[in-house]
Formats: structure tokens, C-alpha cells, sequence
């Protein structure tokens, strides 16, 4: 989306790619116990799903008003889209009333969610369909988001690991 709103932007591609992959960052620190070890694979796929895959396509088709979110996640010629059931799952599980983090500026308790700003938008983008395309835009503009480096910088230096998480209620 960020690529067919900004006309190929290389400053703001490289803004969207920081803020996602510190919330990635951010979120493996959640769910692994050693997240350092997925630091590779998690840039690597990063950059192709974001970047040149399936989702960047279907993302920069939904901007441009070639696509439609009525028209669903499965794609003629493409197949399923799978970074929209993602952002639904992640969001859902980041959730969860039985989470929460300290947040850094507010000293207060919240969803992990709400430290992921990139993710909650693309939900509101896909999912619930609240904004249009739009708005990553804005989000990536929001001068009270966190610089992306600072978000990786709280994972790291807090155990954030929830080994429930994933666990079958």
C-alpha cells in the first residue's frame, strides 16, 4: 500500500519496513523464548513478503483501486493472500484481555497491541474495513508513535517472553 500511495517512495518504504519489522521484532519477543534466533529468517521473509511478494502486490493493488477488500483474501491467479488472515490472527492474539505490557511513555499496563500501531492500522485497513488504504500513511506520519529502533530497544531489555501465549486454553 505504502509503495502505490507514496508512488514508489524509497524514504517512505523504508519507514513502513522499519516500523513493521520492529513490531515483528517486538511480537517474536512475545512468543519465543529465544527470539534472537529467528532474527534472520524474520528479515529475510520481511523483505519478501512486504516488500516484492503475494501481500506487497495485493497491498499496492487495494491502493491503487484495482482490488477491492469485498473481493476477499483469495485472489484469481494469485491464490490465498495470507498476510490478511496474519494481521487478523496476530491482532487477536495481541489482544487478549489476559495480556499486557508496561507501555514506555504512559507507565501504564496495555494490550501488546497497542505498541504495534502498524499492525492495529492494517487491521482497521482489512479486517473491520474502518479506513482506507489511506491511513498507513497517516500511521506511519503519527508523531507519537515510537521510533521504530526504541520499540526493539523495549523488547529487548524487557522479558516479554509469555509461554501461555500460544497454549491451548
Amino acid at each position: 500500500m505504502v509503495a502505490a500511495l507514496t508512488k514508489e517512495s524509497a524514504t517512505s518504504k523504508s519507514v513502513y519496513f522499519a516500523h513493521c519489522t520492529s513490531e515483528m521484532i517486538f511480537i517474536t519477543h512475545l512468543l519465543a523464548e529465544e527470539p534472537e534466533k529467528l532474527a534472520g529468517p524474520l528479515l529475510a521473509d520481511t523483505y519478501v513478503t512486504l516488500l516484492k511478494g503475494r501481500n506487497a502486490w495485493y497491498g499496492q493493488m487495494l491502493a491503487k483501486g484495482e482490488l477491492s477488500r469485498d473481493m476477499g483474501d483469495s485472489i484469481s491467479g494469485k491464490g490465498m493472500i495470507q498476510g490478511v488472515s496474519a494481521v487478523r490472527a496476530f491482532y487477536e492474539l495481541l489482544s487478549q484481555s489476559s495480556l499486557s505490557v508496561l507501555h514506555p511513555e504512559e507507565n501504564k499496563l496495555v494490550a501488546p497491541v497497542e505498541l504495534c500501531p502498524i499492525l492495529k492500522t492494517l487491521y482497521k485497513v482489512l479486517i473491520i474495513r474502518e479506513q482506507s488504504s489511506q491511513a498507513i500513511l497517516k500511521a506511519l506520519r503519527d508523531e507519537t508513535l515510537n521510533d521504530p529502533r526504541e520499540r526493539i530497544e523495549i523488547a529487548q531489555s524487557h522479558a516479554f517472553y509469555r509461554p501461555s501465549l500460544l497454549s491451548q486454553p
